[in-house]
C-alpha cells in the first residue's frame, strides 16, 4: 500500500483500487459534492412532521452535558476529540439506552467498486458514529454522526453525506440519516431516493430532549418502514 498527495485529497492505492476515506470529503464543495454523488441538495425541509416530545425526563443529561460543556470551555483540550468523547457519547449512548438501538464508535465499512462503479474512487474508513436497529451488530444503521469543530458544522458536510451513501450501498437501504454536531449544535440530514434533506431546524445541547427524542423518532420510523420526508413551506435547492 502506498499514499499519494493530491491538490485536494489524500488518496489510498491498494490492490490496484483507489480508495478515498470518508473524512477527505470534508474539503469537496457542494459543487463538488452534487456530481460525485449524484445527489440534489434541499434545504428547509420538515423531517420530523408530527413529532412529539417523549415527556421522558433527562434532567440528570442536562446537568451532566452543561456542566461537562462550562469545563470544556474553560479547558485548553477544547477541541473536537474532547466534545465527541463527552458531550456527543454521553447525549448518543442515552438515546441509544432508550430507544434500544445499537451504538457504534468508529466502525471501519469498506466499499468494494463493484458496489460503487459511479464513484471515482473506492469509499473506505471509520465513521465517527453510528446507530443502528441491532444493538449487538453493526446492521441496519439508521444514522450516521459526524463531529466538527465547534461552530463549523458545513465542514462534516462532504464526509457526513460519504458515509450515508456508504450506508445506502453496503446494507442495501433505500434511506439513511445523518447528525452533523460540534457537541452544542445538532443539525440533521435525511438521504433517500438521490436526495439529500436538510432538516428546517438546528437542535441544542441546551435542550437535550429535542435531540434524544429525534432520534427516537427517526428509530420509530425506521422500524415501522413509514415514510419520512415532509415538505415546508418554502423549500429550496442547494
Amino acid at each position: 500500500m502506498w499514499r499519494k498527495m493530491t491538490p485536494q485529497f489524500l488518496l489510498i492505492f491498494y490492490s490496484g483500487a483507489i480508495q478515498m476515506a470518508f473524512s477527505e470529503y470534508r474539503k469537496s464543495s457542494m459543487a463538488d459534492l452534487k456530481v460525485i454523488f449524484n445527489v440534489k441538495v434541499l434545504k428547509n425541509w420538515n423531517l420530523f412532521e408530527g413529532f412529539k416530545p417523549s415527556g421522558r425526563d433527562y434532567q440528570t443529561l442536562q446537568t451532566t452535558v452543561k456542566k461537562m460543556n462550562s469545563r470544556i470551555k474553560l479547558s485548553k483540550s477544547d477541541n473536537e476529540a474532547t466534545r465527541g468523547s463527552l458531550l456527543v457519547s454521553h447525549i448518543l449512548w442515552k438515546a441509544s439506552d432508550v430507544y434500544d438501538l445499537g451504538i457504534f464508535f468508529e466502525p471501519q465499512v469498506d466499499i468494494s467498486q463493484e458496489e460503487t462503479p459511479d464513484l471515482p474512487y473506492q469509499l473506505n474508513g471509520k465513521y465517527d458514529c453510528a446507530l443502528s436497529l441491532d444493538d449487538v451488530d453493526f446492521i441496519s444503521p439508521i444514522i450516521s454522526v459526524v463531529e466538527v469543530k465547534k461552530s463549523n458544522l458545513s465542514e462534516g458536510l462532504g464526509q457526513c453525506l460519504a458515509e450515508m451513501y456508504a450506508t445506502l450501498k453496503k446494507f442495501k437501504q433505500n434511506k439513511v440519516y445523518g447528525i452533523i454536531t460540534d457537541g452544542e449544535v445538532w443539525e440533521f440530514f435525511l438521504l433517500e431516493n438521490a436526495i439529500l434533506y436538510v432538516d428546517e431546524n438546528n437542535y441544542y445541547l441546551s435542550n437535550v430532549s429535542d435531540i434524544v427524542d429525534r432520534v427516537g423518532y427517526i428509530a420509530e420510523r425506521f422500524k415501522n418502514g413509514a415514510s419520512i420526508v415532509h415538505q415546508t413551506n418554502n423549500p429550496s435547492s442547494w
